[in-house]
């Protein structure tokens, strides 16, 4: 059996042992993740390696002000991401990344590690 699928079946199990003691240690989803990453409140985020979200800086030109969203495809398709609800102008996008493209380059910066998790696992699936 390959090593990592059995590594990967112990760091799911930890995470889920982890999420049965309700300690109140664990983040989900990926807003709440985020912003638990950027308050340094995480030593390790698990990400579906084939994660389909797409990180987007987002500057109002009235307002100058930036948003972060984290968008699924459906999302991206909602125009409230995108345009000033009040003025109706478009908002401008400053930043367009895949997630975990970004994630995989910017994790060091908020010290955390990051764990891939693949869907060729039970645990994982």
């Amino acid at each position: 059996m390959n090593v990592r699928f059995v590594e990967e079946r112990k760091m799911i199990s930890k995470f889920f042992e982890d999420i049965s003691l309700d300690t109140g240690m664990i983040v989900f989803g990926v807003h709440d993740t985020m912003k638990a990453m950027e308050m340094s409140a995480l030593e390790t985020v698990y990400m579906y390696d084939e994660i389909d979200i797409t990180r987007y800086v987002i500057k109002n030109p009235v307002k100058n002000d930036t948003k972060t969203w984290y968008l699924n495809k459906k999302q991206e398709e909602d125009p409230k991401y995108f345009k000033d609800v009040e003025s109706g102008v478009d908002l401008e996008i400053i930043e367009s990344e895949p997630l975990g493209d970004w994630l995989m380059v910017k994790y060091g910066d908020f010290g955390v590690k990051v764990e891939l998790i693949s869907d060729k696992t039970q645990e994982g699936f």
